[in-house]
């Protein structure tokens, strides 16, 4: 997946590549405290733990964004045939049915599972069964993104930007409120705008001062307002800072800082985020989430909540570097198929028999 949208002719620019890496740790750490330690709110009563609880529980959309940002601005500029929308599209879908299945039978093999003909058909169709919402959604911006970027290049700098601005809020504002107008927390419309935002700062080569700065600043307010929420049992406001509008500006500050930074080309940078998209088919699937996050470790009340973020940043790691070496057999694995020669040919013989 990531190597899809480089330049043809052109080494893929490691600063993106690195950002991709990142962004992906971000959502699994995010699943980590998410998943595995949320059970301990109740317990807790310090607003320390509560700020520790919270700084990875604002990551995941944070990850979300920033890996739609890196989309939309190497594609959202450009004409993008509806053939390479299908072939992306289709590539990505293998790609979640490959690990779908796979996961399945090797978790029934090893009695993990109960094995089912329904679950596994199921299985075999991620696409129709809601079990990777990101997928799903990504799949709908892949298929959009021929007719979106047509409208994108003929807005003027001012419509574009108001555009922005209207999907940033209808998505990222109103949806942690509950709001489902425009989109629910995990549909299309909620990474929409990301992708709109990695196509303006592209477009228009955005630069802003101080940015780090502002970054941590933001950041901090997050977390310790989230942390506010939870120490005076307003719980309702959370998803505010957890999956709204902070999340998005730290993603824009963040990316523009990335793109402020100096090219490089790392070959194993570039080579690990080739494969760094399979952890978010592993660790997110239906069934290894639940025996996953639900290691003892994870929910052992003698470990501290400092002790359990050190552990889980070392955890997380692990995950995406042996996630990587899977995803790395089941390219050389398919190595001799050639799915762009595939998809041209199919496409050959349904325009020749129309």
């Amino acid at each position: 997946m990531s190597s899809m949208w480089k330049d043809q002719g052109m080494k893929r620019d490691s600063r993106f590549e690195l950002l991709r890496i990142i962004s992906m740790f971000m959502i699994i750490i995010f699943h980590f405290d998410y998943f595995g330690q949320k059970w301990r709110v109740p317990s807790i009563h310090s607003f320390w733990d509560y700020t520790l609880l919270s700084s990875y529980l604002s990551l995941g959309k944070l990850g979300v964004y920033l890996f739609i940002m890196i989309t939309g601005y190497f594609v959202g500029n450009k004409t993008f045939p509806i053939s390479k929308s299908l072939l992306k599209s289709c590539s990505i879908w293998l790609e979640a049915f490959y690990y779908s299945v796979g996961i399945y039978i090797v978790l029934s093999l090893t009695k993990l599972t109960t094995f089912s003909f329904g679950q596994l058909i199921k299985c075999a169709l991620p696409f129709m069964t809601d079990q990777y919402w990101f997928v799903d959604a990504y799949l709908i911006l892949l298929l959009l993104i021929p007719f979106i970027n047509i409208c994108l290049n003929q807005l003027s700098r001012r419509q574009f930007f108001y555009l922005v601005i209207v999907m940033s809020f209808l998505s990222s504002a109103l949806t942690p409120i509950k709001s489902v107008i425009f989109s629910t927390e995990i549909q299309f419309g909620y990474i929409l705008p990301a992708y709109l935002i990695g196509a303006y700062i592209k477009k228009y080569n955005i630069r802003i001062a101080f940015i780090k700065s502002k970054i941590i600043i933001i950041y901090l307010f997050t977390i310790i307002c989230a942390a506010g929420c939870y120490q005076t049992g307003k719980t309702n406001y959370i998803n505010v800072f957890f999956f709204g509008i902070p999340q998005l500006l730290l993603a824009t500050l963040i990316f523009i800082e990335v793109t402020q930074e100096r090219s490089f080309v790392n070959r194993y940078v570039n080579s690990i985020a080739k494969t760094v998209f399979a952890s978010y088919l592993i660790t997110d699937n239906l069934l290894v989430k639940g025996l996953l996050w639900n290691l003892p470790v994870f929910h052992n009340n003698r470990i501290s909540m400092f002790q359990i973020n050190a552990f889980g940043i070392v955890f997380v790691l692990a995950l995406l570097m042996a996630c990587s070496l899977i995803d790395y057999f089941r390219i050389l694995l398919f190595s001799h198929v050639n799915i762009n020669n595939i998809f041209t040919k199919f496409l050959s013989k349904v325009r020749s028999n129309l």
